[in-house]
């Protein structure tokens, strides 16, 4: 199943500006069909378990949310 922005917010418990921009990162396996972006639930959850085991997520994250700040 393919999930959206707002599918991607409910799941990480993100903002709305943190997802787009994870969705738009090159580091995320997001893809672009039609002008919108999509992340299939498998990509997402074997992106947030190679995070995890690199210890890197919760950097990951707080480098977004302060690029928005």
């Amino acid at each position: 199943m393919l999930l959206t922005v707002g599918d991607l917010r409910k799941r990480m418990g993100v903002g709305r500006d943190c997802a787009y921009a994870l969705m738009h990162s090159t580091a995320f396996p997001s893809m672009k069909i039609g002008g919108r972006y999509y992340i299939s639930e498998e990509a997402l959850e074997k992106w947030i378990k190679s995070m995890e085991s690199k210890k890197i997520i919760i950097f990951f994250l707080l480098s977004f949310i302060k690029f928005f700040l």
